[in-house]
């Protein structure tokens, strides 16, 4: 089993449990991600405790919220070394703005743009992208893929191609220039309380 090789843990891309990501394949963490590519050492325990003195701990690592900009932590912690948000306020936001499957929607989006930013850039299969984002939470499948895709493309934040031989599948790759400045979460959000007119006005800007 492969170890990260910043802290050592065992990658659990196969079985992810709470708090983890099936698509990380290189680092244990989004934490461990970051502490290696800012440069970042371990830092001395300030706890005011003598048997903890000349002891050093993993530090605080600080990101901008994916729903509001506002700073949020990571902890070198089992359940948060991947949050996105400063608050449940945010993420409660987040998932109310889509009745239906706004976990898979922010699973497949964000996987996406995982594998655009740290992949090879290629297109994915639907299979893929199901295989991959069915391991946390509920089972899916790639039609569903394929459905939820079309709305993303839409909204230019997904690119398909035809695959190669075939005449109606379709593998896809995330479209960065598409968010226009915006987070994913942030993304999803403006889209889905958009007006359909509103949608038409922006995607034709």
């Amino acid at each position: 089993m492969t170890q990260c090789p910043v802290c050592s843990r065992k990658l659990k891309n196969d079985n992810p449990q709470k708090g983890d990501v099936a698509w990380e394949t290189t680092y244990c963490s989004h934490y461990c991600r970051l502490f290696d590519e800012r440069s970042l050492t371990k830092v001395p325990f300030k706890g005011g405790n003598k048997h903890h003195n000349n002891k050093l701990c993993w530090p605080h690592i600080k990101i901008p919220c994916d729903m509001c900009d506002k700073e949020a932590t990571l902890r070198h912690d089992l359940e948060r070394g991947n949050g996105r948000y400063c608050s449940r306020q945010c993420w409660h936001k987040l998932k109310s703005c889509q009745k239906r499957k706004i976990h898979q929607t922010i699973n497949i989006l964000h996987f996406l743009e995982h594998d655009y930013k740290y992949g090879s850039h290629q297109y994915l299969s639907s299979t893929l992208i199901a295989e991959k984002c069915g391991l946390k939470g509920a089972s899916l499948g790639k039609s569903s893929v394929g459905g939820m895709m079309k709305r993303w493309r839409e909204a230019g934040i997904v690119e398909a191609k035809l695959r190669s031989g075939a005449s109606v599948s379709y593998d896809y790759r995330f479209r960065p220039e598409g968010l226009r400045g915006m987070k994913v979460s942030q993304f999803i959000y403006a889209w889905n309380t958009m007006s359909y007119a509103e949608r038409i006005a922006f995607t034709q800007n």
